[in-house]
């Protein structure tokens, strides 16, 4: 595990190694694998059988991209495998025929690190991403030519839906931590709490926020790296770190643990916006294939809607939890239409400028997402 408290040497260390892997990854083009250090590895061939190999790296016609199946032209969309809660609509729209429906089939490239995904969506080795507004903010300053097309999750407001918000925070029966408010006497109002996750993430902004609307000071907060959320409940089991914070496909395991909740993402107080996250695309992919985008987002906004249904909760939790291995009940909640809404957007960017890793007006929300694959014709 690794251990951060948010300190400017991080910041300033963290926008140059993004900007190095830019670089890396458009000189290259091809083979960056290992440029942040570690990870899975290079992408690897493809899970479902079809599409490794790099097709995407070398600049594939639309041509050399289509497959026909069932009779049907499909054109080729390459991602990497995914191995997290992030996973949901893209399961939904292939096994639901939203992909084939808009003649297009995404082809997932193997699994690979976090640290790797932005690499290989500059580079060309995948089409498309997905990240929090945070990240993606960093990506293009970091140099990154991306840009967000639709909304992923957002935060459900209704009460009755709070089994989906973002994320959910534990801690160990025997914690003395049993609401937010005990955070502000833990240890005599000066303990340092230990939390999961990454920078800059949800997992950051959240916390971040939480502490901000129940009056903590930051400086308490210290985020240490796990792997995965499982490993985040074993270590707050275990003593390791203060409280877990976990998303949805991890609820009923922190459960199973024994361990106890104290509040979920949405007593940061920031209503849909905590939740938000977007798929992203290179600005030379959006350029050259508008067309292929705009099949991607009708997609995989109708396969959020489905989701979304109470009569199909069972299901896509089932179908997210084969994927994971692991007993989930529920998902996230998703956007239901295609418009992405610049203020569920700014807050982000105004965390990352409140916490040094931006100056004012460095970056704004136009630079990071684009409205033009805003489509009124689909919503729920």
């Amino acid at each position: 595990m690794i251990m951060t408290a948010l300190k400017k040497r991080d910041r300033t260390i963290l926008i140059a190694v993004i900007a190095v892997v830019v670089v890396v990854a458009v000189v290259v083009g091809i083979g960056v694998s290992g440029v942040l250090g570690g990870g899975a590895g290079g992408v690897a061939g493809g899970d479902d059988g079809g599409g490794g190999g790099g097709g995407a790296a070398e600049d594939a016609s639309l041509a050399e991209r289509t497959v026909v199946e069932d009779g049907k032209e499909l054109v080729e969309i390459y991602t990497y495998t995914r191995t997290d809660c992030g996973i949901t609509p893209y399961l939904v729209a292939d096994q639901k025929g939203y992909f084939a429906d808009e003649g297009i089939k995404l082809v997932y490239t193997g699994t690979i690190g976090y640290d790797q995904q932005l690499a290989t969506v500059v580079s060309g080795q995948n089409d498309l991403g997905d990240a929090h507004p945070n990240e993606l903010a960093l990506f293009v300053q970091g140099g990154a030519p991306v840009k967000g097309v639709s909304r992923d999750d957002i935060e459900p407001l209704d009460e009755a839906l709070a089994e989906h918000r973002h994320m959910k925070y534990f801690v160990t029966e025997d914690s003395p931590i049993t609401s937010w408010e005990d955070v502000l006497t833990y240890e005599g109002g000066s303990g340092e709490v230990l939390i999961n996750g990454h920078i800059p993430s949800c997992s950051t902004f959240v916390p971040g926020a939480i502490f901000d609307n129940y009056g903590i000071s930051r400086d308490r907060l210290t985020t240490v790296t796990f792997e995965s959320d499982r490993e985040a409940l074993q270590a707050v089991s275990q003593g390791d770190i203060t409280i877990a914070q976990v998303h949805p496909p991890f609820y009923k395991l922190a459960e199973e643990s024994g361990l106890r909740q104290i509040g979920d993402s949405f007593d940061a107080g920031l209503g849909a916006t905590t939740g938000t996250a977007l798929y992203y695309f290179s600005n030379q992919f959006i350029e050259e294939h508008p067309d292929l985008v705009q099949k991607f987002v009708n997609a995989i906004t109708k396969a959020q809607i489905w989701a979304n249904e109470p009569e199909h909760f069972d299901e896509a939790a089932q179908i997210t939890a084969e994927a994971l291995t692991v007993e989930a009940t529920v998902t996230h909640y998703y956007a239901d239409d295609t418009l992405i809404v610049d203020h569920e957007i700014q807050p982000w960017i105004d965390d990352l400028v409140a916490t040094g890793f931006l100056k004012e007006g460095e970056v704004e929300v136009s630079d990071i997402i684009t409205h033009q694959f805003e489509n009124p014709e689909i919503h729920k």
